[in-house]
């Protein structure tokens, strides 16, 4: 994962998108957040955290 984010890299990059919307509509609470943040992570990374637990300080 990048370290260092631009304002406009952050908007870009985790910002959800109309296909993405249709993913989530069936989420709701803390899992909806949470499945955004795994969608796009995936989305960024090609893969999935190898960890759970707090993200590192860094993150944007």
């Amino acid at each position: 994962m990048r370290q260092e984010w631009s304002p406009e890299d952050v908007v870009a990059c985790w910002t959800l998108v109309d296909g993405d919307w249709d993913l989530v509509a069936n989420k709701s609470g803390p899992t909806r957040l949470g499945f955004c943040l795994m969608l796009k992570f995936f989305e960024i990374e090609a893969r999935f955290p190898a960890r759970t637990g707090p993200c590192s300080a860094s993150a944007p």
